[in-house]
């Protein structure tokens, strides 16, 4: 399954904010199911990936202490009419990415 990503950018003096809401559920399998009385299995992002131009800028992994649809922001090196690339993965082989052109 996809995992689905919304993002935006901005670039100012060189530098570009980056700012993306991701639909996750970041279950971290230490929760129980009350119904059934057992955990619900781990599933969260651990790695991302942020491209500009094709190259790695930003390259981070993550942990089941994240919150379930994190919000993420970060600052990059880039232009007007660069190329960001986010790319996830999360613990179970599931994947995203979403691509913008800075204006």
């Amino acid at each position: 399954m996809a995992i689905n990503i919304r993002m935006r950018g901005a670039s100012k003096a060189g530098v570009a904010e980056i700012k993306a809401l991701i639909k996750h559920p970041m279950e971290s399998g230490v929760r129980m199911n009350k119904a059934t009385g057992k955990p619900y299995p781990a599933k969260y992002i651990d790695m991302v990936t942020i491209s500009v131009n094709g190259a790695d800028a930003i390259t981070s992994q993550w942990s089941g202490a994240v919150s379930a649809n994190p919000y993420m922001a970060v600052k990059v090196k880039a232009n007007a009419g660069d190329t960001i690339k986010v790319v996830l993965k999360d613990n179970t082989g599931d994947t995203g990415e979403e691509t913008i052109t800075l204006k």
